[in-house]
């Protein structure tokens, strides 16, 4: 029996497991086995959705362990990823060359056989570094079938690419703090009412990206510049 055949097996164990019985009338009737799959919102789905992404991962982890795929460098000594996993996506990383793109393509097809799930086509597309020559991109294209995006700039509302100019990369959270301050309802608060609009919101806009990334300093003394124009330039229009 093969890997795909015991992780099918293993699957459709912890789907039979469960049972389900009909209320007519306030009495439970009946008792129904699944057969093919769960009902929507069921109790046991997050737990077979994290047996199958194990799975996942530890096929691309024993591939990287063997010298079949190198993932992609966090740091000049740090350790090298081939995958991120998140609730409703993933990112494969491994090297720009044919034989290692046919090797995650025969981990995907694994996969698939043995969790029932398919790879979305449509929704699937490649990133090449700079450094990729335009020939081995058209050749893994050819291979892979998926078409190629020239720009990644966020996930998840974050960039996934930081550059030299990290003032840059991180603008689009000054624009937020200013399309805040600069709205013209402003001008009728109160300055209590400033004050929790600083503290409750302004200062609550830069925390999901500073729970990640190390901020510019730069950037962070233009948003504090920001909030004392609207503090200070209230406090100077009422005396």
């Amino acid at each position: 029996m093969g890997f795909a055949d015991r992780w099918v097996k293993l699957i459709m164990m912890c789907v039979k497991s469960a049972n389900y019985e009909i209320l007519i009338n306030g009495n439970p009737t009946g008792r129904i086995y699944p057969s093919r799959g769960i009902r929507q919102g069921d109790p046991i789905s997050p737990y077979l959705f994290l047996l199958c992404a194990k799975a996942l991962s530890s096929l691309l982890s024993k591939a990287k362990r063997s010298g079949e795929l190198a993932g992609a460098p966090t740091s000049k000594k740090g350790p090298r990823l081939n995958h991120l996993f998140f609730v409703d996506d993933s990112l494969l990383f491994c090297k720009a060359t044919p034989f290692h793109w046919r090797k995650m393509a025969a981990i995907l097809h694994s996969y698939e056989m043995a969790s029932g799930q398919r790879l979305n086509q449509a929704k699937t597309s490649i990133f090449f570094s700079r450094n990729t020559t335009t020939e081995t991109q058209q050749e893994i294209l050819r291979v892979t079938g998926n078409p190629c995006t020239q720009r990644y700039d966020k996930y998840l509302g974050l960039p996934a690419l930081v550059g030299k100019s990290r003032n840059q990369s991180f603008k689009s959270i000054k624009d937020r703090v200013w399309r805040r301050l600069s709205d013209w309802k402003l001008k009728f608060l109160s300055q209590a009412g400033k004050e929790i609009l600083l503290k409750a919101v302004i200062q609550a806009i830069p925390t999901y990206s500073m729970s990640i990334f190390l901020l510019p300093k730069g950037l962070c003394t233009e948003i504090n510049s920001l909030m004392q124009k609207l503090w200070w330039g209230h406090q100077e229009n009422d005396s």
